[in-house]
């Protein structure tokens, strides 16, 4: 069986034109957290409305037999949904991780800061325009992945905060429309595969309606899906395999943290 390849969590930077506002409907929406039909658990989000900004905090845990996992997040974003702040807090079998992802004063770079193991690491990476944060099993982070989705925008980075923190591509794949009920009523489900890097990718598969909201997120790599209550598709289709063999963009070994990768077109800050 396989054991979830916890990232903690991952930011999702992308390189693209500002887009318009997007709107978030307030309020909290629950999940169960699954793996072959049994309940493991349960995670939350809860969206609220600030002057000028999204706040939305999340929290979730599991157990699949000694493994253990829990979190909470808080994030605040502009009304385009750019990731301004975030705070993150964990605990994976019993050991404390926290991560911290600022946007520094100039907006063009995010001031990361994360804790595991007894050790410090501090990092800094571009903050490009559309920048998302996503954390495993937090469907807060697969929401913003779903309004984001809508967009297909041609690039699109994650950021993995292992060890000091490092990016990888997100590409993301619209597949044909399915069909699925809510609360007992039936509904057309929107779909797409997220690939996250190129070299031993991931795929998440969002399942989400016509205006964006999230109704379950599969990780089939590690056999974990997060669904919606009330929330049941008719048939989950076959996901597509995860993209292998292609490089990364190449990085000079002197590099410093925040530097940007050679052929990365450099992009507009969002605006804070």
């Amino acid at each position: 069986m396989n054991r979830l390849k916890l990232f903690l969590c991952a930011s999702a930077l992308f390189a693209s034109t500002t887009f318009a506002q997007t709107t978030l409907t307030p309020g909290t929406v629950s999940y169960s957290i699954e793996q072959n039909g049994k309940n493991l658990g349960s995670a939350t989000y809860t969206v609220q409305n600030a002057p000028n900004k999204y706040l939305i905090t999340s929290n979730g845990k599991m157990a699949q037999d000694k493994f253990s996992y829990a979190f909470s997040n808080t994030q605040k974003l502009d009304l385009s949904l750019n990731l301004i702040t975030d705070q993150l807090s964990g605990v994976v079998s019993g050991k404390a991780v926290t991560f911290s992802a600022t946007s520094d004063p100039t907006g063009r770079q995010f001031k990361i800061d994360v804790s595991a193991s007894g050790t410090q690491q501090t990092n800094a990476v571009d903050r490009n325009q559309n920048s998302f944060l996503l954390t495993d099993l937090d469907p807060a982070g697969y929401l913003l992945l779903a309004q984001v989705a809508m967009r297909n925008p041609a690039n699109s980075w994650g950021l993995i905060p292992k060890e000091n923190g490092f990016l990888v591509p997100i590409k993301f794949t619209p597949l044909s429309d399915q069909q699925g009920h809510l609360n007992g009523q039936a509904i057309p489900v929107k779909y797409t595969s997220a690939a996250v890097s190129t070299q031993n990718a991931i795929t998440i598969e969002l399942f989400y309606s016509s205006d964006g909201q999230l109704l379950e997120a599969d990780l089939p790599q590690q056999n974990f899906y997060v669904i919606r209550d009330g929330f049941r598709l008719t048939k989950r289709p076959t996901p597509p395999p995860p993209p292998h063999g292609q490089a990364p963009p190449p990085q000079d070994d002197q590099q410093q943290p925040g530097q940007q990768q050679p052929g990365q077109q450099q992009q507009q800050p969002p605006q804070q």
